[in-house]
């Protein structure tokens, strides 16, 4: 996921719609969760992958191996390398000046939703992977809505740089990168393939998570 210089605060819909999670981890392979979202997605379609749970399953082996304890070199943790901002975005932690920095220190507060899974620490949070499976769909309620808002679903279905544009490959790109990001491109995809801290791309995420089913 991208690497974050500065710091986004969960209530503000502009950054939120800017923001990404995190940073993929340069592990091994190139490297699952109650909590219904907003609604189910289309039906499955003829090159339908998986289910929901087939989504996470597969975000979580690319994030970090499927290893729920780990911490990159840029701060993000866990299954689904989460930053601050995305945390944030879920309402499971919040930093207020003047401890707010533009780094993911986890020096902040892990708010009532955290406490209430078991997670009052960064140490809390790596042991506790059914936690971390509610915490990414909660962030990703509110990335579908940051989807919906940038239109971005009005590209469902189109074949950009010979990648078909789905929802779940959205929401996928949407963590990678932030859905500024996924907008920019999609709107002048001749203008180059951005990409992560470590070089993980825009296209492999639009790719490699499209046709899943989703919540939104």
């Amino acid at each position: 996921m991208s690497l974050h210089l500065l710091k986004i605060p969960a209530l503000a819909l502009f950054a939120g719609l800017l923001a990404a999670c995190g940073t993929t981890s340069p592990g091994p392979g190139p490297g699952p969760g109650p909590g219904p979202g907003p609604g189910p997605g289309p039906a499955p379609g003829p090159h339908y992958v998986g289910d929901v749970d087939d989504f996470y399953a597969a975000l979580a082996q690319r994030e970090s191996g499927g290893d729920a304890s780990v911490e990159n070199t840029y701060g993000y943790l866990g299954l689904y390398q989460m930053g601050e901002p995305a945390m944030m975005d879920a309402s499971w932690y919040d930093e207020t000046a003047p401890n707010e920095t533009s780094k993911n220190d986890w020096i902040g507060a892990w708010l009532a939703a955290a406490q209430s899974n078991g997670v009052n620490s960064k140490a809390s949070y790596l042991a506790r992977p059914n936690a971390q499976n509610v915490a990414v769909r909660r962030y990703h309620n509110r990335v579908a809505g940051y989807i919906s808002a940038l239109n971005l679903l009005s590209y469902e279905g189109q074949t950009i740089n010979g990648i078909e544009i789905t929802r779940s490959g959205l929401l996928a790109a949407c963590h990678l990168l932030g859905c500024g990001t996924v907008r920019d491109y999609l709107e002048a995809p001749g203008s180059g393939t951005p990409a992560d801290a470590y070089g993980t791309t825009i296209e492999e995420y639009l790719s490699l998570f499209a046709n899943y089913e989703t919540n939104f």
